[in-house]
C-alpha cells in the first residue's frame, strides 16, 4: 500500500531544556548533539521523499490519513525532514518489519518505522542518531499490576515476531509460558483486548499511546530496564545518511522533535514517561 501526502508548512518551536532533548532522542552517538556535516539528499523520486513505514495507520505515529489527515509523530517528522531538504512531497510504502530489518526499505529513500538500531540491522542499514527513547514497556488491560519479575514470568505474553522486543522479553522477562509471536503491534493488542494474553511487550511511547486512547480498558504497567532509542534509517552506505543525521540531529537541538511528542504521545512527554514504573529484572 502506498500513500500520498502533499507537504504542510509547519511552525517551529522554541527551545527546550537539555534535559528534555536527551529524553526526547536518546543516546545518541559518541560526540553527543554536535551537528556532523549536512552533505546532500537525493531523493529517488525528483520532489518526493519516500518513507517506509511498517503500517499506516499506528497510533501516535502514522494516524489512519481518513480521520486525522497528515497525523502522528513520524508522519509529521517526514514532513519536515522533506521542508529541510527542499521536497513538495511525502509519499508512504508499507514494507514490514522483516524486510525493512534486512535492509530493503521498498525503494524508499529513507524508513521511520519505530526502528531500534542493532548491530545485526547495521550490517545493512545506516542508522540516525535517534529521535526517540522507547523503554521496552508492558501494556496489559486496567487492573493486572505487575510489581516484580515473578509476576511478569507467569503472565501470558504477545509480542511482535522479528522485533528487538521478543529479545527484550525472553532475556529479562524470560516468561514460564512461550510467549506469542504475532504479525505486529495490532494482534497482539487485539489478544489482550479478546483475553487471550495478560500482557504485551511494546514500545514505551505507542504503550502511552494505546493505553492513553482506550477508553480506560489498557494501561502501561511497567517498562523494561535498557534503552531501546528508535532511529531513522538508509540503505547501507546511502549517500543520503549524513544529510538524514544531521537534519535529525538539528530537530533534536531546535525543539521539533519535542513539539511532536507533545503534540502525538501526550502532553508532558517526559514526564509522563517517568510515571510508567521500571520493572527490576536483574537482566
Amino acid at each position: 500500500m502506498t500513500v500520498s501526502r502533499r507537504f504542510r508548512t509547519l511552525s517551529a518551536t522554541a527551545l527546550v531544556p537539555l534535559a528534555v532533548l536527551l529524553l526526547i532522542a536518546g543516546c545518541g552517538r559518541p560526540g553527543g548533539l554536535v551537528p556532523v556535516p549536512a552533505g546532500e539528499f537525493t531523493p529517488v523520486a525528483p520532489g518526493t521523499l519516500t518513507v517506509a513505514t511498517i503500517a499506516v495507520p499506528t497510533p501516535g505515529f502514522w494516524e489512519d490519513p481518513a480521520a486525522t489527515p497528515g497525523g502522528g509523530f513520524e508522519e509529521e517528522l517526514a514532513q519536515r525532514l522533506a521542508a529541510r531538504f527542499g521536497l513538495d512531497t511525502v509519499r508512504v510504502v508499507e514494507v514490514p518489519l522483516e524486510r525493512l530489518a534486512a535492509g530493503d526499505l521498498g525503494g524508499a529513500d529513507i524508513a521511520l518505522a519505530q526502528l531500534t538500531p542493532t548491530a545485526r540491522r547495521a550490517e545493512v542499514l545506516d542508522f540516525s542518531v535517534p529521535y526517540l527513547s522507547a523503554r521496552p514497556t508492558a501494556l496489559v488491560r486496567s487492573g493486572t499490576g505487575i510489581p516484580d519479575v515473578h509476576t511478569a514470568r507467569g503472565l501470558r505474553w504477545a509480542v511482535t515476531a522479528g522485533s528487538t522486543l521478543l529479545a527484550a522479553l525472553q532475556e529479562q522477562i524470560r516468561p514460564a509460558a512461550p510467549a506469542i509471536a504475532t504479525s505486529g503491534q495490532d494482534a497482539s493488542v487485539d489478544m489482550l483486548r479478546a483475553g487471550a494474553v495478560d500482557a504485551v511487550l511494546l514500545d514505551l511511547p505507542v504503550a502511552m499511546v494505546l493505553a492513553a486512547r482506550s477508553g480506560g480498558t489498557l494501561a502501561s504497567a511497567a517498562q523494561l530496564p535498557g534503552d531501546d532509542s528508535i532511529a531513522a534509517a538508509v540503505p547501507r552506505s546511502s549517500p543520503n545518511a549524513a544529510a538524514l543525521d544531521t537534519a535529525i540531529r538539528r530537530f533534536t537541538t531546535d525543539g521539533t522533535l519535542a513539539e511532536l511528542a507533545d503534540r502525538w504521545l501526550g502532553d508532558d512527554y517526559p514526564e509522563a514517561v517517568a510515571d510508567v514504573p521500571l520493572l527490576r529484572t536483574g537482566a
